[in-house]
């Protein structure tokens, strides 16, 4: 029979253990998103504002540091694209005959933000992880649902002040535990959810260079 003593260190192990291999999906994300050097994916984006509805698809394409275009493949403005190679500018035309049309205009201009006011910047997977820590609340990590068949972890966050985030009072991401980058992200007011972003599609370092991004 083992002794009290023995039982006890065997428990602390086993604690440790587990502590260990506890879910640290924001720091895997970190981890990985060093090693890339550019992505590609498309994101599929339901946004509401009170009784206003917001559909569309985008296909993204971002370089390091921070080189990023946005074009609308589908639902409202499709055919318009935005290109921000950092800073508070960005060239941007319309879909169809006003496709020639290019614009430069603030990051924060009424035509190229979505529904909710979210400009381009906000959809970068740094910006999407960086968000746990600029804005103040409660941040909670834990395994996830299989999303599309694959398993995911789910970061939290319950926003201390709202007014700091439009609004939003909770953000959850969902991170696959394969690739550890983004596969969805959710924003509730409350108990409703304003806005969803389902990423597909994601393929990383392509070798993008400064010609995708055409100023």
């Amino acid at each position: 029979m083992r002794s009290a003593a023995a039982l006890a260190v065997l428990l602390v192990v086993a604690l440790g253990g587990a502590a260990s291999a506890s879910p640290k999906p924001i720091a895997d994300a970190l981890d990985a998103f060093a090693k890339i050097d550019d992505y590609k994916m498309t994101i599929a984006v339901h946004e509401t504002a009170g009784d206003r509805v917001q559909d569309r698809t985008y296909d993204v394409l971002f370089k390091k540091p921070m080189m990023e275009k946005i074009d609308i493949v589908a639902g409202q403005d499709r055919g318009s694209s935005v290109v921000w190679l950092g800073g508070d500018k960005v060239k941007a035309h319309r879909g169809g005959l006003l496709s020639v049309i290019h614009l430069t205009l603030d990051i924060h201009d009424s035509q190229v933000l979505s529904l909710r006011g979210d400009a381009i910047d906000t959809a970068t997977v740094p910006a999407m992880l960086a968000e746990f820590d600029r804005i103040k609340g409660t941040t909670t990590e834990a395994p996830g649902p299989q999303i599309d068949g694959a398993a995911t972890d789910v970061v939290t966050l319950d926003v201390a002040d709202p007014s700091t985030d439009k609004g939003i009072t909770r953000t959850v991401l969902y991170l696959s535990q394969a690739t550890h980058l983004p596969v969805r992200r959710e924003r509730f007011v409350g108990a409703q959810l304003v806005k969803s972003e389902n990423v597909t599609n994601v393929q990383a370092n392509v070798g993008l260079t400064a010609s995708d991004f055409p100023w």
